[in-house]
């Protein structure tokens, strides 16, 4: 364990691995080394504590680069005990950059590490799941109280933050940055679609063609993992409890029914639901021999490995990043990175241009509060703003779009035909 600059991380002699994979993240984020560069430069974060709280892999480090870059005082946190690279950890200190995270420290760790963070007052979050946002609410009341902006990641975080508002309990402004189109268009359903097989593909080295996957939740999420499982030949089974969700799984094609039907024919069972215990006690016997469970929700408590493990008669790591639990009647269940969030656990995370995209409305969220540019509340960032970063991803791509004509507008007045 280092402890560098009132940092807490594994090592500090990995920043050399670090600063190279910071630099690929750099090469493939247009929008955050130029657009949101560009946005920062009006000096509204200069001086300014921002913390920021997400899986602590090289996309993340480069986004509080450019944040530090831009005047502001950075202090980074993983968002799970599961995901930190101690490399990006160590580069980000040797940038000078407060950290406190460890890969695979335990629960009890990440708890110090996130109230660390709490301690040092920041003045906004850029947060994932409201992980620090709900500790400094619960255990730091003081300091949560002089927050003046968050800017949340997930479907989950938000859900927490409307919560906290509801009760009153949210003292500054916040930034729905998952409701950005920006956002949930591209990387709950391209990102975690695509990084999600690629990461349970490249854990089994198995072939996802021919294979019945049962989905649990068919959000953004579970329609990203589905559209990817359909793409390398695998079918998709949807469990849902939303009707309307349902009928949109069933109209795209895919097999959509209840736990009872689909746990006994897949092959993988994915959860995507965002909520606790998607995959219980009450479901291990009922699946089938050998099924791999992966989890890309947010909890890692959406399979209760905990449950399983207390089910079991026998336990063994099969493969890295594979537990078998062996149940009564030659009957096993395969767990992929320990129940955590298999793209990030288990992988690499979600493809760099995508993050470019969600950290491109994240940073430009953060930079809106800053500037006092937020009602109190929780808001959807501007939509012309959005336009803003879709319209420069474009232009990356070399992409224009056409305009529309005034002659083209459909208006009231063409029905009404002239007064009088």
């Amino acid at each position: 364990m280092s402890q560098v600059n009132n940092s807490r991380i594994s090592n500090i002699d990995l920043a050399p691995q670090g600063h190279l994979a910071i630099d690929w993240a750099r090469r493939h984020s247009p929008l955050v080394d130029g657009f949101l560069r560009e946005r920062l430069n009006d000096g509204a974060l200069a001086g300014r504590r921002v913390a920021v709280v997400v899986h602590l892999e090289a996309k993340t480090a480069f986004l509080a680069t450019v944040l530090a870059d831009a005047g502001a005082e950075v202090v980074v946190a993983g968002s799970n005990p599961h995901s930190t690279r101690d490399e990006i950890a160590a580069a980000l200190v040797d940038r000078g950059i407060q950290v406190h995270s460890t890969r695979g420290s335990g629960y009890e760790a990440w708890e110090k590490d996130l109230l660390s963070i709490a301690d040092t007052g920041p003045e906004f979050i850029i947060d994932d799941g409201a992980e620090l946002t709900i500790r400094m609410a619960s255990q730091r009341p003081d300091l949560f109280s002089e927050l003046r902006g968050i800017t949340e990641q997930t479907t989950t975080g938000v859900s927490r933050l409307v919560e906290l508002a509801k009760r009153d309990r949210l003292p500054c402004p916040a930034l729905a940055a998952n409701d950005a189109a920006c956002k949930h268009l591209f990387d709950n359903k391209y990102g975690t679609g695509q990084s999600t097989i690629q990461a349970i593909l490249n854990l089994t080295n198995m072939l996802m063609a021919g294979k019945k996957v049962g989905i649990l939740g068919y959000g953004w999420v579970g329609r990203g993992i589905a559209a990817h499982v359909r793409a390398l030949g695998g079918t998709a089974f949807i469990v849902e409890v939303d009707p309307v969700k349902g009928l949109e799984a069933f109209m795209d094609g895919h097999q959509v029914g209840d736990l009872d039907m689909v746990l006994p024919e897949a092959d993988f069972v994915i959860t995507a639901t965002g909520g606790r215990r998607a995959l219980s006690r009450k479901d291990f016997g009922g699946m089938k021999r050998g099924v791999i469970l992966a989890n890309a929700g947010h909890h890692d408590l959406e399979i209760d490995v905990e449950a399983l493990a207390d089910e079991a008669t026998d336990f063994r790591v099969v493969r890295e990043g594979i537990d078998e639990y062996q149940l009564a009647g030659d009957h096993s269940v395969l767990v992929l990175a320990s129940g955590a969030l298999v793209n990030i656990a288990g992988g690499l995370g979600h493809p760099i241009e995508i993050m470019d995209l969600s950290f491109a409305v994240q940073g430009v969220g953060c930079h809106e509060l800053a500037r006092g540019a937020v009602a109190e509340g929780v808001h959807v960032i501007d939509p012309a703003i959005d336009s803003e970063i879709a319209k420069a991803k474009l232009a990356f791509h070399g992409i224009s779009l056409e305009q529309k004509q005034s002659h083209q507008e459909d208006t009231i007045d063409d029905l009404l035909g002239p007064e009088g």
